[in-house]
């Protein structure tokens, strides 16, 4: 039983410690700050990451658009391919 109440101090020194001044406690919270927020927004990062990839465009042979930007609308990659061309559809959805 002693030994737990000497690992709770011990934890309670170092946490003590690292809020001791301004600067570790600013420093401190911005450590935690972005891990809680690396823990809460990788996915959002890594989705558009994954499902993001490019393809072929149809009716543009030699283009690369974004898969995800035409999947998103299609419509307006084939309007703009009618009014503009293949080249200005391609940059409308280029990454």
């Amino acid at each position: 039983m002693n030994t737990l109440f000497t690992t709770f101090d011990f934890v309670k020194q170092k946490a003590k410690n690292m809020v001791s001044t301004r600067d570790r406690a600013v420093g401190t919270a911005l450590v935690i700050g972005g891990a809680v927020g690396a823990y809460f927004l990788w996915p959002t990062v890594a989705v558009p990451a994954v499902a993001g990839a490019m393809m072929k465009p149809p009716g543009a042979a030699g283009f690369v658009i974004s898969g995800t930007a035409f999947l998103a609308n299609p419509q307006l990659y084939f309007n703009i391919l009618r009014t503009a061309g293949a080249a200005a559809a391609a940059a409308a959805y280029a990454r």
